[in-house]
């Protein structure tokens, strides 16, 4: 069964053309489904440009959500064109993405380096969402076996993130497509579902903190 879920993560992969086409079209009341999804994980924008290109495709969202979507993805290009210096991680995303790309709220988390600590900075505040991914979907795939030197190497088994990092390469397969070449570690896909519950809200987070503790058990 295909879920709204997948569908979303799948328009996120037309978008950054990781995938043609979706599974099958979502039905009325999904595309308004993936939408507020799109809102929830700020990228509104981005999964727009993925709504534009399943045109093609004899896919459309129904009117009332398109034009919704549609001043979603304006507002938020505008808003890029007026701001000064944009984030450092903009500039690895490819051209038609960059004016796309939400800026971060106020009190959000911001990441500098987009080193495996930052990331994990992010999901113990609670902050991890499809932004979060897409920003590191990006910089692994510019950086690739270069960014392996920015996670610590041997830094990372003392303490205890490895398991995590793991987790978030599966994670990233599984929402975004991340090739394996471009990962600086091997996915985990056990680890990797419990990151994703705990960011798509599927199970109490205080579970997930429970099991965050056994990563450092080694």
């Amino acid at each position: 069964m295909v879920t709204v879920e997948t569908l979303f993560f799948e328009l996120l992969q037309v978008a950054t053309g990781q995938l043609d086409c979706l599974t099958r079209g979502p039905e009325a009341d999904e595309w308004k489904q993936l939408h507020e999804l799109s809102k929830r994980h700020h990228v509104e924008g981005v999964a727009y440009h993925g709504v534009m290109r399943l045109f093609e495709f004899g896919l459309r969202a129904p009117q009332d959500v398109s034009l919704d979507w549609m001043a979603d993805a304006e507002e938020i290009s505008e808003r890029n064109e007026l701001q000064k210096k944009q984030p450092a991680v903009v500039r690895f995303y490819s051209d038609d993405l960059k004016q796309l790309r939400q800026i971060e709220s106020e009190g959000a988390r911001y990441i500098s380096r987009f080193t495996i600590y930052e990331l994990y900075d992010v999901y113990k505040s609670g902050q991890l969402d499809m932004r979060t991914l897409m920003d590191y979907f990006f910089t692994l795939q510019m950086n690739g076996d270069k960014y392996e030197t920015l996670q610590g190497g041997g830094l990372l088994g003392r303490v205890g993130i490895r398991r995590f990092a793991s987790g978030m390469m599966w994670l990233m397969a599984h929402t975004l497509l991340l090739p394996e070449q471009a990962m600086p570690f091997q996915p985990l896909e056990a680890e990797g579902r419990y990151l994703l519950s705990d960011m798509m809200g599927h199970q109490p987070r205080w579970m997930h903190i429970r099991h965050r503790w056994a990563w450092f058990q080694f």
